[in-house]
């Protein structure tokens, strides 16, 4: 079967696209058009993807069609049994920007799935990576290559396509920030990409012109934001009619089930050219190499467009095809052309009348273009149209190159032809010659002798600089490093675990680096992971938590960590009667207990505390608990009264190595200052860097080790991350810190050479400040998607190469200006990650379902928290305070695997026991069919039994959120 498809489309969902690409719209202008597929696009939005569920159903494999749905014609008296034919094929355009190679790299992927159920799979995962609801087309900080990955993983029958990948801005071999080859952004999973769209700005004659990429089919598409638009670019298939074999036609196209592609002429693209559309400045790759690449106007560097491009990494001077290939047809879209003959826009009313006329006459504007005889149309229609077609399909067309965003214009008559021809018979007597093509067969006729541009040099690891060297070096026993920010202060330390671990008579298990953060500790293993011969599975990393926990499991396997919410818990428990400011109180006793508990051997430890305290500990031990501030001061106390813990501990650990030295509070230097009288202690820190004091941890730790040790003291001085300006504004605040120790801090050397910038800007309003901060983000990566560009808002003034998402940071005073930043930031689709901001599920309306399918999700194996049960059955006012007490004060503080099992042999009152087996049974209810039908529906309906106003903006958030995770209950109620 022959049939034609326009494989990359977009959705309302997606920015500055028309609100009538919905299906209806799609599926009548693919009618219009001559399509018989189409791609959906945005699959990965929760509102599309909802759309899609609701109103596709499945046809030909892989292929769906409209449920029974009224699509109007787009033209009057035009018959929409083809719009009822259309078939659906599920696809979304992904945006990744991310470091690889020590450059930032901006691409574009179509993602091609055959099910609902492997959308769903990839939409859950990309969900747990990004923001998916911010655009139809979402931004991620994820590698192509590891997109491809999650792709083969989780819908193994899918596939893979980079997208217009020519585009100077957002695309595989960009000028801006793309690759060289295949291999270098897929690597390893090169093999599983196939095809490639060439986009609107290149040909397959370009194409082929690098042999690099005779292996792949090239695919052309309109990725179009608005329905009109549909089949400015398409393919041909003559396999069978189904997402299988078109997926297999193009991995062999020789085979011939890919016939070949609808193109642009590449000049109408607006990237073909290099140029500046601000200064008008269109140029040819040769023109732009004379003037060395820099604008004759602005003296700023050009947009290097595709064919430059091409040029750069063409290794042929004509364009190969082997036997068989798909062929190609430049097209120019049927209402350009009445424009032109008309002397009208193509959106105007006098061409789309004629534009319907010439539909309903010839069935499809492809049909019309491609198939219908030229003696035909000019017989029936017009002979300047049949001309016009006629010329159109030799190529016989007046070229010019669109330019840096700016779309070319591709003409049919030359300047005064028409009106010449109007009023003449011989009408196929052109007076001009034929225009020719910019791209001649041959390129050594261009003369570019244009060379490939170096490919930056992978950076090695970074050489010890003298200081590192120094403290790497160091033979002193206790040795305490001054490592300002930036000074390569974790190299340093992981060099020096490594430099011991290269003396074979040193066991790893004598060795522990302490670090104050899980992040932290799991960094340091990669980095060590990295070094070849190093086994870090032997070797201790983690924090001084971790550490003291360890020590204390090993003759108490089944100890219980009580952390913050279960402290709160647990006091409430014990004390019903406590207001929330004794509760505080009682929690700064707690405090102030540990504090002093390392410092009190012996049994006196405990009586010392007060009655409250003491019974709060009581309870721990009924639980056979310890509380987290705990573990430390417990450690602490057993080195110092139990002298077989010490010699144990003392002979385990050998070599003791500590980052972020300032942050010490008073136990942790105790367990140091215990260890250090039998282990090596390397330290590292900077005292200007301490920022928690509020937790009682001190810099004064720091120097007294020092002076108590008589360490050896080195200063790491140059910095490697700040520029110069940076450094003394930076400085200029550190010296007004109070203590003294900030008059002995070693001043900093940058190793930047650009001085850097500070700026400040006073908004107009907290909403004006968070507008300013996004659009300054977009100016210096120079853009983040098409729009920015387009609208200035990607400054091309600034160096932007090496910018990615993870070299941002937003700090802010109060978490009150976070709602404004998180709300700009999401506008403009940039992933973010924020930190105690509540999540919209969470907001009063709608917390209850967010309860329900945590408690749904519940596989009774783990189980979630007794909490989260507690908070759903408040939705309920049956279910009252006294009941919750009850459930609260018998079951278990954390995971409870059998919640409605344990509420049933409490006693409760007859009414809340009956409510909570109704919300059993509505629960597992739901689950069944969740698993049938798939999150959203059930969702939706349960908003009733939860008194919840499912009309409501965050309610059809949620049920958007939902059906993105299909069936996948868990993973929805993990992600949540």
């Amino acid at each position: 079967m022959r049939y034609i498809a326009d494989l990359h489309i977009h959705s309302p969902f997606s920015r500055a696209t028309s609100k009538l690409s919905n299906l209806a719209g799609l599926a009548a202008w693919s009618a219009v058009k001559g399509i018989d597929v189409i791609g959906t696009g945005d699959f990965t939005h929760p509102g599309w993807f909802r759309q899609l569920r609701e109103n596709l159903q499945p046809a030909e494999p892989g292929f769906f069609k409209l449920k029974e749905v009224d699509i109007p014609p787009i033209f009057e008296a035009l018959a929409n049994d083809r719009a009822q034919a259309c078939r659906f094929i599920l696809t979304a355009e992904i945006s990744s920007i991310y470091k690889r190679h020590g450059s930032v790299r901006k691409i574009h992927t179509i993602l091609f799935v055959p099910d609902f159920a492997s959308a769903s799979r990839i939409n859950a995962r990309l969900a747990t990576i990004g923001n998916i609801e911010s655009d139809g087309r979402p931004i991620l900080g994820l590698d192509a290559r590891d997109l491809l990955e999650i792709v083969l993983e989780l819908a193994p029958d899918g596939f893979l396509v980079p997208a217009h990948i020519w585009t100077p801005w957002f695309s595989l071999f960009g000028s801006k920030s793309g690759f060289d080859s295949i291999d270098e952004c897929f690597g390893d999973l090169s093999k599983y990409v196939f095809a490639l769209e060439t986009g609107l700005s290149s040909d397959p004659d370009m194409n082929r012109l690098v042999s690099a990429l005779d292996r792949f089919s090239l695919i052309s598409n309109s990725d179009c934001h608005s329905p009109g638009k549909l089949g400015r670019e398409a393919n041909f298939f003559t396999c069978g009619f189904n997402f299988f074999s078109m997926r297999d036609a193009l991995k062999n196209p020789v085979l011939g089930g890919f016939q070949g592609t609808i193109e642009f002429f590449p000049e109408e693209g607006k990237y073909h050219h290099d140029g500046h559309r601000k200064c008008s400045i269109n140029l040819t790759p040769r023109e732009t190499r004379e003037i060395n690449g820099i604008c004759p106007v602005c003296g700023k560097p050009l947009t290097i467009g595709v064919m430059h491009r091409v040029m750069e990494l063409a290794d042929r001077e004509s364009p190969y095809y082997p036997p068989n290939s798909p062929k190609f047809y430049s097209l120019i879209p049927l209402a350009e052309v009445l424009g032109e003959i008309f002397s009208r826009g193509p959106a105007t009313k006098t061409v789309l009348q004629e534009y319907a006329k010439l539909i309903r006459m010839f069935d499809s504007e492809f049909n019309l273009l491609l198939n219908v005889a030229v003696d035909e149309i000019s017989e029936r229609y017009s002979p300047l149209l049949g001309e016009a077609v006629k010329r159109i399909r030799t190529g016989n067309v007046i070229r010019r190159a669109g330019f840096d965003g700016e779309f070319g214009v591709i003409k049919v008559f030359d300047e005064g032809e028409l009106q010449r021809l109007l009023g003449q018979f011989s009408l196929f007597k052109p007076d001009k010659k034929e225009k020719k093509p910019d791209i001649p067969p041959k390129l050594s006729g261009l003369d570019f002798n244009m060379t490939k541009k170096e490919k930056p040099a992978e950076r090695s690891e970074k050489s010890l600089n003298d200081e590192q060297r120094a403290a790497v070096a160091a033979s002193g026993h206790h040795i305490v490093v001054t490592a300002g920010p930036g000074t390569g202060k974790t190299h340093t330390l992981v060099t020096r675990i490594e430099r011991l671990l290269q003396d074979s008579s040193v066991n790893p298990q004598v060795i522990a680096a302490i670090t104050f953060t899980n992040r932290a500790a799991e960094q340091m293993r990669e980095r060590l992971s990295a070094m070849p011969g190093i086994d870090v599975e032997q070797l201790f990393i983690g924090t001084f938590h971790a550490f003291c926990l360890g020590l204390l499991r090993q003759n108490d396997k089944e100890l219980t960590v009580v952390g913050e919410d279960q402290r709160h818990k647990i006091m409430k428990r014990l004390f019903h009667a406590l207001s929330t400011a004794d509760l505080k109180k009682l929690k700064q006793e707690l405090e102030s207990h540990y504090h002093h508990f390392a410092e009190r051997a012996g049994e006196n430890a405990e009586e010392a505390a007060t009655h409250r305290v003491r019974a709060y500990l009581h309870e721990l031990d009924l639980r056979h608990g310890i509380d987290l501030d705990g573990v430390i001061p417990h450690v602490v106390q057993r080195l110092k009264t139990d002298d077989d813990f010490l010699q144990r501990t003392s002979a385990a650990l050998k070599y003791l190595f500590i980052d972020e030295f300032q942050d010490l509070n008073r136990s942790q230097y105790e367990l140091v200052r215990i260890l250090a009288q039998k282990s090596s202690v390397f330290a590292i820190g900077d005292p200007d860097q301490a920022i928690y004091g509020f937790r009682g941890s001190s810099p004064e730790f720091f120097h007294l080790f020092i002076n108590e040790f008589n360490a050896e003291t080195i200063s790491l001085v140059r910095n490697y991350r700040s520029a110069t300006r940076i450094l003394e504004a930076a400085a200029a605040v550190i010296a007004h810190n109070h203590g003294t120790e900030t008059k002995h801090s070693a001043k900093l050397i940058p190793e930047h050479a650009e001085p850097g910038a500070i700026e400040v800007y006073q908004a107009v309003s907290p909403q004006a400040e968070a507008e300013f901060i996004v659009q300054r983000i977009e100016e210096l990566m120079g853009g983040i998607s098409h729009f920015s560009i387009d609208s200035g808002r990607g400054s091309k003034d600034e160096d932007t190469a090496a910018r990615s998402f993870k070299d941002f940071a937003i700090l802010y005073r109060l978490s009150q200006q976070a709602e404004n930043l998180r709300q700009a930031l999401e506008r403009r689709g940039i992933p973010f990650q924020i930190v105690n901001v509540r999540p919209f599920f969470m907001h009063r309306d709608i917390r209850p379902l967010y309860y329900w399918i945590r408690a749904a999700a519940d596989t009774g194996t783990e189980g979630v928290e007794t909490e989260v049960y507690i908070q759903l059955l408040r939705t309920f006012p049956v279910v009252g305070e006294h009941t919750l007490a009850l459930l609260e004060n018998q079951l278990p503080l954390g995971e409870c695997p059998d919640f409605f099992g344990h509420a049933a042999d409490i006693k409760l009152p007859k009414a809340a026991r009956e409510r909570i087996e109704d919300v059993q049974r509505h629960l597992l209810t739901f689950r069944s069919e969740a698993a049938e039908k798939g999150l959203s529906g059930p969702a939706a309906a349960i908003m009733e039994y939860l008194r919840i106003n499912a009309k409501s903006a965050d309610a059809q958030r949620f049920l958007e959120l939902a059906g993105s995770f299909g069936t996948d209950l868990q993973g929805f109620g993990a992600y949540l």
